[in-house]
């Protein structure tokens, strides 16, 4: 009841996701919705224990993706994108029957309002070998910067969303549109994700566009180095590496430095 209000949304939570919940909350490994039919849980298993082998409680978790999902992936929730309660090994199971590059949504297990793609391809390293692979958790942060549609769409390995449904059937609608040309001149950045081990070559062609790689994680990072300012030479650092700000005329000399502007005459004058 608590998540479907929250959702604002006709679709609620399913009996195969309730019963994810209960092995969550009590740590039991039963599949069988009719051993949890009349039990009970605590105040303490609810939010003052934590998960076993985790730093947070039951509803810290659950809530996590509550917040998680009404602020960024309600429309997902509501088509049906997300299978969500899924652990890892469930994930695991459900996709090796699947052909290459199929993918599923699921709640992380290990980190508070977080989400990952996992999905089944061949291992680069072993041909013939199909493993599932896990991306780390998005969080809100994550989709703060960019989507969970236009990441899914950077990520060409991805193809269908499970069970077999084309990804841009499914996500299409929700891609920022392409960028505009440039505007006085000026070529606006773009954000791309990309997982290094799966990349393919980009059909359409990059010049003037810088962007942001992202491996393997959810955090993404500058590709280019920003070339503003020069280095700063060694001559400036005392032996641990800092500055040596005990004489304020040093102080001086290193924002002369690295401002390059000469006052030549007036560093004369005061040492005289």
């Amino acid at each position: 009841m608590k998540y479907k209000a929250e959702m604002h949304s006709g679709r609620g939570l399913t009996e195969d996701n309730l019963v994810f919940l209960a092995q969550k909350a009590f740590s039991s490994s039963s599949n069988n919705p009719e051993d949890f039919r009349n039990m009970t849980i605590s105040w303490a298993q609810f939010n003052r224990e934590n998960l076993p082998g985790r730093n947070f409680t039951f509803w810290q978790w659950f809530d996590g993706v509550v917040e998680l999902m009404k602020k960024h992936l309600k429309p997902h929730w509501n088509d049906g994108a997300i299978l969500g309660f899924v652990n890892k090994q469930q994930a695991q199971d459900m996709l090796l029957s699947k052909p290459n590059g199929t993918f599923l949504l699921r709640f992380s297990d290990s980190e508070i309002g977080g989400i990952t793609i996992a999905w089944v391809a061949e291992n680069p390293n072993k041909q013939g070998e199909r493993l599932v692979w896990n991306l780390l958790p998005y969080t809100t942060k994550d989709f703060s910067i960019r989507s969970l549609a236009d990441r899914i769409s950077d990520l060409n390995h991805l193809l269908f969303l499970y069970p077999d449904r084309a990804k841009d059937e499914v996500f299409a609608k929700y891609y920022t549109p392409p960028l505009s040309k440039p505007v006085d001149g000026y070529v606006k950045p773009q954000i791309k994700q990309v997982v290094p081990e799966f990349t393919t070559p980009n059909p359409e062609p990059s010049t003037g566009v810088t962007f942001m790689d992202q491996t393997a994680s959810s955090s993404t990072t500058h590709s280019n180095s920003f070339g503003v300012y020069s280095s700063i030479s060694d001559n400036m650092l005392d032996p641990d590496g800092e500055f040596d700000l005990e004489d304020p005329m040093d102080v001086a000399r290193h924002v002369e430095e690295l401002l390059r502007r000469p006052m030549a005459n007036q560093w004369s004058s005061q040492q005289s």
